[in-house]
Order: structure tokens, then C-alpha cells, then sequence
């Protein structure tokens, strides 16, 4: 019987001591691609900024939700398809470091197909912040409360009116697009990875408390 607990013990042991570098492994793939999709959301930014309508609309903006690609069938994408970073405003000068996210399942129409585009949320109202911070999951759909409108060169005036404005860089990808659902979550694998800490979240990182010098480039690009 001693025997059996003692082999038990042992094994469980071993159990402990493979799962480490596993655990490790993940940890360090799950940097890899939060800083991989800093440099995208970056390049995305810079691609924005080059057009004085968005980068009119950031000088307003409370926040930003930036994702570089978003793509997944002909029908609906999925959460492989897209992810994302949450950047916001802190004052008159300063944003946060970005937060990060996934994309759940959007329903985007037929007539999207399988095209892949930069995806850009423009947040203009403290309430459409806190509808992305306060439970750490964001619906376009879920929040009555929350208005969300698509932007397009011809409907200039759209921007005031929705607390989000919702912009593709695919030309065509969002046209007549129906928000059935999609959820947006935050993936605090990615937060605590990125930042090497443990403490990591969506909270703690918008406002101000938790920072990095690798994500420096990005929030420099940000307007003040």
C-alpha cells in the first residue's frame, strides 16, 4: 500500500515537472504573438493616420480597437480570424498601452467571401470605453446602449453620432454588413505575457498602471 502512494506521489510528481516547460512554451508563444501583433496594429495605425479623416477622428476619439487582420470564411469569422489591441485615451496628451482582445464571430454577409482587411473601432464617448473595459467583453450588438455606426466617405456625418464608429480597410467588406453578433473578449493570456506580469488586464493596462517600452512605437503613433 505504501508502495502504491509512494509510486502515486512519484508520478504525480513527474506530472508536475513535464507540465513546466509546457506551460513555459506557451507562455513565450503567447508573447511572440502579442508583440507580433503590436508591430501589425502599428502598421495599421500609421496606414490610418495617412487619411485626415481618421486622424481627425482620433484627435476626438476616447479610444481606439485596432485589428491589423480579419478574416475567416465566407460567412462568418471566426476567432482565429481576429485579434485585436485596445488603446485609450487617458487625457488631453496621453494614451494607455494597448489592451488585448479576440474577436469572437462577426456576421458579415455573402458578400464578404473570404477577404481579409484591417478592421479600425473608433470609440468617441467615455461610454463606449467603458462598455470594452468594465466586463472585459465587448458585443456590437449586445449594449442597446452603445450605438455603432459604419463609416463610409459618403457619410461623413456619422461620426458624432454613434459612441462607435466602425471602419474596414477591405474595400467593400462591411457594405450592408448586419450586426447579428459578435463578441469581443479580452485575452489576459496575451496581457500578462506581453507585459511579464501576472497582475495584467484590461483594467489595469487602460489605465495607466501597467505599461511597456515595447509597445512605445505604437502609442506613439496615437494622436495628442
Amino acid at each position: 500500500m505504501l508502495r502504491n502512494v509512494r509510486l502515486v506521489a512519484a508520478l504525480a510528481g513527474l506530472s508536475c515537472l513535464l507540465a513546466l516547460p509546457a506551460q513555459a512554451r506557451n507562455t513565450s508563444r503567447a508573447a511572440t504573438d502579442a508583440a507580433a501583433m503590436v508591430n501589425q496594429a502599428t502598421e495599421t495605425l500609421q496606414k490610418l493616420r495617412t487619411d485626415s479623416n481618421f486622424d481627425n477622428m482620433l484627435k476626438k476619439a476616447k479610444g481606439v480597437f485596432l485589428v491589423p487582420s480579419l478574416a475567416k470564411g465566407a460567412m462568418v469569422i471566426g476567432g482565429s480570424g481576429g485579434s485585436g489591441v485596445l488603446l485609450v485615451r487617458r487625457n488631453a496628451t496621453t494614451w494607455s498601452d494597448p489592451a488585448f482582445f479576440s474577436v469572437g464571430s462577426i456576421s458579415i454577409g455573402a458578400q464578404a467571401g473570404g477577404k481579409v482587411g484591417p478592421v479600425a473601432m473608433f470609440l468617441m464617448t467615455d461610454k463606449a470605453v467603458s462598455s470594452f473595459t468594465q466586463s472585459n467583453n465587448f458585443s456590437l450588438n449586445g449594449d442597446a446602449s452603445v450605438t455603432v455606426v459604419k463609416w463610409s466617405p459618403a457619410v461623413q456625418g456619422s461620426v458624432g453620432k454613434g459612441d462607435v464608429v466602425l471602419w474596414s480597410g477591405e474595400n467593400g467588406l462591411f457594405a450592408g454588413f448586419d450586426l447579428k453578433g459578435s463578441d469581443i473578449v479580452a485575452d489576459v493570456r496575451e496581457d500578462k505575457a506581453f507585459y511579464h506580469n501576472s497582475q495584467a488586464g484590461t483594467k489595469q493596462i487602460t489605465s495607466g498602471h501597467i505599461n511597456s517600452a515595447a509597445a512605445s512605437k505604437l502609442v506613439a503613433e496615437l494622436p495628442s
